[in-house]
């Protein structure tokens, strides 16, 4: 059995997922399998089955459903998902893996780099209290050493995950897009008692176009739904400093003439949001994974035992349907 699996998520152009393929194929470690998940027909001209798996499409599926399916087919107990778009350097999968020799780690950032002058592109993802999810580090010339104090976890474009995690949380979000999801699940994970970490000797390079975009409406509905699937995490000056938020994106919308747009997504997504997010993020924090926050080895011995165990917690199963 491999020991990492890639999965490529083929959402850009052809010649973005090629430009990928080359670079992991020339620099994979020996005991992997490698995956793409398809958005869109490829003919595959290099003939490249037997060194690749291209899962077929999914019809009227959403991107992050297409990325749950290809991780559920990995076999290895890792998991590297992979945007095309990104190149990546030797020795970059070893670096994250050797990071996994702590049980407590359930995923690991490598440095995500700009592709046209070195600078940092992202070094992770944060959650800001208002409900924002960003780029750690984003444009800036290099890291400072305090640069993981906001971490929350990989950026879906280039993350490491332990495949149990991912399993026992039922995979990323349905609710969310891709630009969220990521968020919620370095949440999600530190909420069942793990940990993440940026390795900055995994270096990834990256286009701008790796990062996904969504339309105002659908960034603006899936932004509110991430809010409110975490807002017990803020405490109560979250609501405050996300009502601000929203306010200021309003402004910013009345400029652009995108407005509405944005309006009708926040208030789809909070009509939709608020009672059943807030009843499922409260069940989970009755959990034994959660029954002592302050005390982090019974949180993390409590998710390693229910990692073991068939099934997945009703939290997710409840958040997603």
């Amino acid at each position: 059995m491999p020991r990492l699996a890639i999965v490529i998520s083929a959402w850009g152009k052809s010649e973005s997922l090629e430009h990928t393929l080359l670079s992991v194929l020339e620099n994979r470690p020996h005991d992997c399998e490698i995956l793409v998940s398809l958005s869109h027909p490829y003919a595959d001209p290099y003939q490249l089955q037997g060194e690749v798996r291209f899962l077929p499409q999914l019809p009227r599926v959403s991107a992050v459903e297409r990325l749950n399916s290809a991780i559920a087919a990995c076999r290895a107990p890792f998991v590297h998902v992979l945007a095309s778009g990104c190149a990546v350097d030797e020795g970059w999968a070893d670096a994250a893996l050797a990071r996994f020799g702590d049980r407590r780690l359930g995923s690991v950032s490598p440095l995500a780099l700009c592709q046209d002058g070195g600078r940092v592109f992202a070094a992770g993802i944060q959650y800001r209290t208002s409900g924002a999810r960003a780029l750690v580090a984003h444009g800036e010339p290099q890291l400072s050493d305090n640069v993981e104090a906001t971490l929350v976890g990989p950026p879906i474009f280039a993350g490491f995950y332990r495949k149990a995690a991912l399993d026992f949380l039922g995979g990323f979000s349905r609710q969310l897009g891709l630009p969220q999801a990521d968020a919620d699940m370095g949440l999600m994970l530190k909420q069942a008692g793990f940990t993440t970490a940026l390795e900055r000797k995994s270096r990834v390079w990256c286009s701008t176009e790796v990062d996904p975009r969504e339309s105002t409406w659908r960034s603006s509905l899936h932004a509110e739904r991430l809010f409110w699937r975490n807002v017990s995490l803020g405490g109560r000056s979250a609501v405050l400093y996300h009502a601000g938020s929203v306010a200021a994106e309003g402004i910013r919308g009345l400029v652009s003439g995108r407005v509405l747009a944005h309006l009708a997504g926040r208030a789809v997504g909070f009509l939709g949001s608020y009672a059943r997010h807030r009843a499922a993020l409260a069940e989970l924090s009755s959990r034994a994974i959660c029954a002592e926050p302050s005390n982090e080895s019974v949180r993390v011995d409590a998710a390693h035992r229910l990692l073991g165990q068939s099934g997945r917690p009703s939290m997710r199963s409840a958040s997603q349907s």
